[in-house]
């Protein structure tokens, strides 16, 4: 890759950002265009009369954010807080238990022997979410054995918790977190069912919200010379050219797509995936003010009771009966997100079955009510993270076989000569780390392709 050059990059979110102040950082010149706001699924909302930065959550493996910092040779602004509780207290069919679990605690022991089970993969980690998935890099290579080493037989993350014999409360809480990829944990790698160990003793927020990541990422990729352009929508690409909008026209050297791979087809004008494949959830996310007297921990986990069960239905397109369900307190602030099927329906606040899953998280979490009953809640349905581009909502795009699933098995960052794409649809799950590590691989790829 010649420098410098025009890079135009489609789709502002976190990804897009994050991999146009890199390439910013190289000296080329970069346009991001978003059809809307800048950020993607991390938004700025009001409901009831508070602020709420919508998407991501948690803030985890932030060795993954220092690499994106020590490739721009930039200090960290975020002003990182640990988050009393870590991962949450999760509310199992089998019982109650925290991630991670402390010393003291019924399941520590057991907890503890988990925590062993992954000690093979803890410093390779970082590797395996940042670098170029080449078996001929020794880096690369090594942390694949590691992962192997911690996964062994087990091709599943299902698999993989069960070998381990924790108690039934234990376990359920640990393979709830498959679903960080979108899908059930028969489907999911081993790798999924490993993150509480490797991530949960280190969970934080910055100090003035996860909006702060969208300031700074902003802020770092406009020091660099990168022009966002909002609401400016790309209606059709053709080889290097960009159609805005229906009438504009702008070519570019390069084009890195931080849509989905789905969109990004249709935008090129090539046919959909037949079969369509399966994808992995969506979700309804309502914001809102909390009721008087709440008094939640930071975060509190609800996993579906059956897996297989929940995972038939919304592959089916069907609402489950139990599903997972997310709740966050700050303060006066509450958001609930509620994972449905990727069907792209309006599931409001006023929905029987949003209303249903309501009640029964007020049950589980022993009280009366969730949400200030003067007020209405935000609500984000699947519908809206559709129009975002992604196939009926569905947050980390198309679901992918287990045996391509995690690091180990090459994504198409490249899917033509100066075609690019980075994003959740092309390095799932994760949330902030996989976004960022896949903005530093498809970076190290560019730069590499310039030799």
């Amino acid at each position: 890759m010649r420098e410098p050059r025009s890079v135009g990059v489609v789709g502002g979110g976190l990804a897009g950002l994050a991999l146009a102040a890199l390439l910013g950082q190289r000296g080329h010149v970069v346009t991001v265009y978003d059809r809307d706001r800048a950020g993607g699924k991390l938004r700025r909302e009001t409901s009831a009369g508070l602020g709420f930065d919508t998407g991501p959550s948690l803030f985890t493996l932030p060795a993954v954010w220092h690499a994106v910092l020590a490739r721009l040779g930039e200090a960290d602004p975020l002003e990182l807080v640990p988050l009393a509780g870590g991962l949450g207290m999760h509310y199992t069919p089998f019982g109650t238990v925290p991630l991670p679990v402390l010393p003291g605690h019924a399941f520590y022991v057991d907890w503890q022997r988990y925590v062993r089970a992954t000690a093979p993969l803890a410093p390779h980690l970082t590797t395996l979410l940042t670098t170029p998935p080449h078996l001929g890099d020794p880096a690369f290579l090594r942390a694949s054995r590691a992962l192997l080493a911690a996964s062994g037989a087990h091709r599943s993350a299902a698999g993989w918790v069960r070998a381990l014999e924790l108690p039934d409360t234990l376990a359920h809480a640990i393979a709830t977190h498959a679903l960080n990829a979108g899908i059930t944990p028969d489907a999911a790698p081993p790798l999924y069912a490993m993150l509480p160990a490797l991530a949960g003793p280190d969970v934080s927020r910055p100090r003035h919200g996860m909006g702060r990541v969208l300031d700074v990422l902003t802020t770092f990729a406009q020091a660099r010379g990168v022009t966002i352009r909002e609401g400016v929508e790309v209606t059709r690409i053709s080889g290097t050219t960009l159609h805005l909008n229906g009438t504009d026209v702008v070519s570019h050297d390069l084009v890195v797509s931080a849509v989905d791979p789905g969109r990004l087809a249709a935008l090129r004008g090539r046919p959909a995936s037949s079969p369509v494949p399966r994808r992995t959830v969506s979700g309804v996310a309502l914001y809102g003010r909390a009721a008087d007297g709440l008094d939640l921990p930071a975060t509190s986990v609800l996993p579906p009771d059956d897996f297989r069960a929940f995972g038939t239905a919304v592959h089916a397109g069907a609402l489950p009966a139990s599903t997972l369900i997310l709740v966050h307190q700050d303060g006066e602030r509450l958001a609930v997100l509620v994972t449905a099927p990727a069907t792209g329906r309006v599931l409001d606040a006023a929905h029987p079955w949003v209303q249903g899953q309501m009640e029964h998280t007020a049950r589980v979490l022993g009280l009366p009510r969730l949400f200030n009953p003067a007020t209405t809640p935000l609500a984000l349905t699947p519908a809206h993270y559709a129009a975002g581009g992604h196939a009926g909502g569905a947050i980390y795009g198309a679901a992918l076989p287990w045996w391509r699933g995690g690091p180990l098995h090459p994504q198409p960052y490249r899917v033509g000569r100066e075609l690019w794409q980075v994003g959740t649809g092309v390095h799932p799950g994760g949330g902030i780390p996989a976004i960022l590590g896949g903005a530093l691989i498809v970076d190290t790829l560019m730069a590499q392709d310039s030799h």
